[in-house]
């Protein structure tokens, strides 16, 4: 019965619109799609991938949580890094992708990170690495 349902909502779209059927998608926009008849996964792995090793990062010592509690997230009483905050906010905003479509496990500490991003510590640096060595072993 789905089968018969999905052949007719293609042709519905056919009779309307010119279009071509290029099947059953395997990639959309850095998300890896995997179905079986009881399954559909998605993954955003080679994309992570991408990124530790753009970093500089690929290799190294995976961590269990995206989130160092040993870590204060306090504003940077030194004031403004301007110098790290393009490069942190580029970061930040990849993950923040990456927390959008297929890991919501590191949703709080990426959200929790944004808010320094004009006033940037070691420590918010440390909490991105930490969330990278998370990705790396997950």
């Amino acid at each position: 019965m789905t089968i018969q349902l999905q052949d007719k909502t293609i042709a519905d779209i056919e009779a309307k619109w010119e279009v071509t059927n290029l099947g059953e998608p395997s990639k959309i926009i850095g998300i890896e799609i995997t179905q079986t008849p009881d399954l559909i996964t998605i993954s955003s792995k080679q994309y992570i991938e991408s990124i530790l090793c753009k970093e500089g990062l690929n290799g190294m010592n995976s961590v269990s949580t995206p989130l160092d509690l040993n870590i204060m997230l306090i504003l940077n009483p030194e004031g403004t890094n301007r110098s790290r905050s393009n490069l942190f906010a580029r970061l930040l905003g990849e993950l923040q992708y990456i927390a959008n479509v297929t890991r919501p496990d590191i949703t709080y500490i990426v959200n929790r990170l944004a808010s320094y991003t004009a006033n940037l510590s070691m420590q918010h640096n440390m909490a991105l690495k930490q969330i990278l060595r998370y990705l790396s072993g997950t």
